[in-house]
């Protein structure tokens, strides 16, 4: 796999000491978060929408709409416990500094669980309501996450390299059923 340009890796693919800022970081050495914020504002719109616009009646898509709501709950908060466990975090960081690619549980199956649980999260919304402005809400979260997803993983190519490279190969980024395919099937990069 092709190294990228400007960057050294240990011969474990992690970033050698003292190299320059990753690529597609920001100011901060951080992932560029302007879509997150967006999305998450998008999803904050919705969630305040759900207390004001009038719900539909179809009882089916109400239904839909619990059931998508509580597994967006489990892709939203298992990733906090895995990144706290198997990151690597140094000196008392916070789960968001991990210095390992994680490939464990819900990762194992989809690059981005949290997106994900978002994602669900505002359809689930979306599904309760029955609104148009509701689907509107929906669709422009579910949007923004999507290309906040891939500013990140640009960013995780420059920080772990050819092990997020391989990561990448391994593990979808957002079509579960294929990553437990995988996951079952024993799927090496």
């Amino acid at each position: 796999m092709a190294e990228l340009e400007g960057v050294r890796h240990e011969g474990d693919g992690r970033p050698a000491d003292g190299q320059p800022a990753d690529r597609g970081a920001g100011r901060d050495g951080a992932p560029p978060k302007r879509c997150a914020w967006l999305a998450s504002l998008s999803t904050v719109l919705l969630l305040i929408a759900s207390l004001l616009l009038e719900r539909g009646d179809n009882a089916y898509l109400r239904v839909a709409g619990i059931v998508t709501l509580a597994l967006a709950s489990v892709f939203i908060f298992a990733p906090f416990f895995l990144f706290r466990r198997h990151g690597q975090s140094e000196g008392g960081g916070t789960y968001m500094q991990t210095q390992a690619v994680v490939d464990r549980g819900l990762y194992a199956i989809t690059r981005h669980p949290q997106y994900l649980g978002y994602m669900l999260l505002a359809s689930g919304f979306a599904l309760l309501l029955q609104h148009w402005l509701s689907t509107i809400l929906a669709l422009t979260s579910i949007v923004l996450f999507y290309r906040q997803a891939m500013h990140e993983e640009r960013y995780c190519l420059a920080k772990f390299g050819v092990w997020y490279e391989q990561y990448l190969v391994r593990v979808p980024r957002f079509n579960v059923v294929v990553g437990i395919v995988r996951l079952v099937r024993g799927v090496k990069s």
